[in-house]
């Protein structure tokens, strides 16, 4: 497996604008492994905090993980607010809990 670029997988999750959100699969590709999804969480469970935008950051079906917790201030508490802050910034959530599909942000939308 190819190693992630985490400098540039953290450009990626900055650049996603308000109103988006991304999966943990389009970062990895981002930094450069599609397949790095895990690796991802991973780094994000640890340093998260240090990412702008990490909060906008869900599972490939859109919803916030199971296991979220903040990995430093200013990041949201739980997943009931990452889901309010999404839906303060315009991303639209269904009575499951899911983001909006059409409002994922992909490598192909970062320019």
């Amino acid at each position: 497996m190819a190693p992630i670029n985490f400098d540039r997988a953290a450009e990626f999750i900055a650049a996603v604008p308000s109103g988006r959100w991304t999966a943990f699969k389009d970062v990895a590709e981002a930094g450069g492994n599609a397949r790095g999804a895990q690796a991802v969480g991973s780094w994000l469970a640890r340093r998260g905090h240090e990412v702008e935008n990490v909060h906008r950051v869900l599972n490939a079906d859109g919803f916030v993980p199971d296991g979220w917790r903040p990995a430093g201030p200013g990041v949201p508490a739980d997943a009931e607010r990452v889901r309010t802050v999404l839906e303060v910034e315009g991303v639209r959530i269904d009575q499951s809990g899911r983001a909006a599909a059409e409002q994922r942000f992909i490598v192909a939308d970062w320019t």
